[in-house]
């Protein structure tokens, strides 16, 4: 944990390199916005220098509270809040069944099934893209995506865009799912993650859609995700430091695109195998990483999403989620109001059912560890241990007799007892149980969320999109 001088050692940091360093913004329109809210252009040109005035203009005007709103108004999410909301992973291009070894690249159809379990399992908040629609056209890509996501889930939906025309095309989708422009902009249902590409780079069409979605307020999640020693310094003071710059300067992206648009810190930073030059999402460094990024996204007040919780294949060994606890625990004490990652495997190129189901399971028990609990004067009760105190017990007063079902989680589930959490099933019996949860969920009858109308004005958008767009983007 980081203390508050390193905290503020930190943001200097962060400061200087946006101020000295700056970022390379690969979008000419962009640049001239950015000029327009005091940004200046390096002497070499080429990259756009921000000054801590504009930085602390953009931080003023960010709201600190965002609305994550659902289809289905129970779904809705309120950040910050006293818990983390979690999500499946995304932006998988393999789907493996980790039972037989098969795999195969992802399509519609995975995009549909993963919506519609991570649907079922309300240990899923809302619902990230889980895999590629990879057998559709480049340009439609995502929209197909969208679509096979609202047509399966009530949650909350959270995607993407790869270029300001799509953008624009998601959001038109968008307006007819939520009934007006107006009522998306006050109820959210969907936000996008556009990521900044390490180190203080953005991509051309990435950050001309991040524009177009915050200008329509849409929130954006900033995911910056360097590889320590690849893409950022091998320090993880130097990695957090460096995400900590590409998170403010997309912010001030967003406030520059119009202000009071919706934001939330975020990171994926992991450290490198340098052995292999590969990505480490398991490595020991990671949830150190994410709780630092998730300070500084809290110093700032702004909403965070840095946590990152799946065991990946290692739950092939298990044969209980208990035993899987101690993998994800980590994770679960980091101060994230978002977090992604069930389902997740082989550093999140690949994507199992099983895993999600397996994920979902374990993360259930292990944010128990790391629940909030009350502190007031009532649960403390100094009268309780006056009262207590002669007699050397606790255990008839009324104070525990009113209370232990709350503070003791064995006392109202079972699983939670010494007995059952020392319990060791077969190996590997946990994902066999877990396919079976699956293949169940995916079994039983279902119908379009959408209505008659809604999904024939989707279905004609979409078509219109496949024509117009193949010339633009293809």
């Amino acid at each position: 944990m980081l203390d508050r001088e390193e905290i503020e050692r930190m943001h200097s940091a962060s400061i200087r390199m946006l101020e000295t360093i700056g970022v390379m913004v690969h979008s000419r329109p962009v640049c001239e916005m950015l000029e327009d809210a005091g940004c200046t252009a390096s002497k070499e040109g080429g990259r756009m220098l921000i000054p801590e005035a504009v930085v602390k203009s953009a931080l003023s005007n960010a709201p600190k509270s965002i609305l994550l709103a659902a289809r289905d108004k129970k779904h809705d999410i309120r950040i910050p809040s006293n818990r983390t909301f979690m999500a499946n992973g995304g932006e998988a291009v393999y789907v493996k069944n980790l039972l037989t070894g098969e795999r195969h690249t992802s399509c519609t159809k995975d995009v549909v099934d993963f919506t519609v379990l991570s649907e079922s399992l309300p240990q899923v908040d809302f619902i990230w893209t889980m895999c590629g629609a990879i057998d559709q056209p480049v340009h439609i890509k995502e929209l197909v995506e969208l679509q096979a996501g609202f047509e399966n889930t009530n949650k909350h939906f959270m995607g993407g865009a790869r270029s300001a025309l799509q953008a624009k095309d998601i959001i038109e989708m968008l307006t007819v799912l939520a009934g007006s422009r107006e009522e998306l902009e006050r109820r959210p249902i969907y936000s996008a993650i556009q990521c900044p590409i390490p180190p203080l780079s953005f991509d051309k069409g990435l950050i001309e859609a991040q524009v177009e979605f915050a200008r329509a307020k849409i929130p954006v999640t900033a995911m910056s995700a360097p590889i320590a020693g690849l893409a950022s310094p091998v320090t993880l003071s130097g990695t957090i430091a460096q995400t900590n710059a590409e998170n403010l300067a997309s912010l001030v992206i967003c406030q520059a695109a119009r202000k009071g648009a919706p934001f939330i810190f975020s990171s994926d930073s992991s450290p490198a195998d340098m052995r292999t030059g590969s990505i480490d999402y398991g490595g020991v460094e990671s949830p150190l990483l994410h709780t630092g990024c998730g300070q500084m996204g809290r110093h700032y007040g702004l909403p965070t999403m840095v946590n990152g919780a799946s065991i990946e294949e290692a739950s092939l060994s298990l044969g209980s989620a208990q035993e899987g606890v101690k993998l994800m625990l980590a994770e679960a004490f980091i101060p994230s109001d978002l977090g992604s990652g069930f389902g997740g495997i082989d550093n999140a190129l690949g994507a199992s059912l099983e895993q999600l189901v397996v994920d979902t399971w374990i993360w259930d028990l292990a944010r128990e560890y790391a629940r909030m609990f009350d502190t007031d004067d009532s649960a403390i009760s100094i009268e309780t241990v006056r009262a207590a105190a002669p007699r050397g017990t606790y255990l008839s007063q009324p104070h525990t007799i009113s209370r232990f079902r709350k503070e003791i989680i064995s006392a109202t589930r079972p699983e939670f007892t010494p007995a059952e959490r020392e319990k060791i099933g077969p190996r590997g019996s946990l994902v066999k149980k877990a396919r079976k949860e699956a293949e169940r969920i995916l079994k039983a009858p279902r119908g379009s969320l959408l209505s008659r109308g809604e999904s024939k004005e989707i279905d004609a958008m979409l078509g219109r999109f496949r024509r117009e767009r193949r010339s633009v983007e293809g």
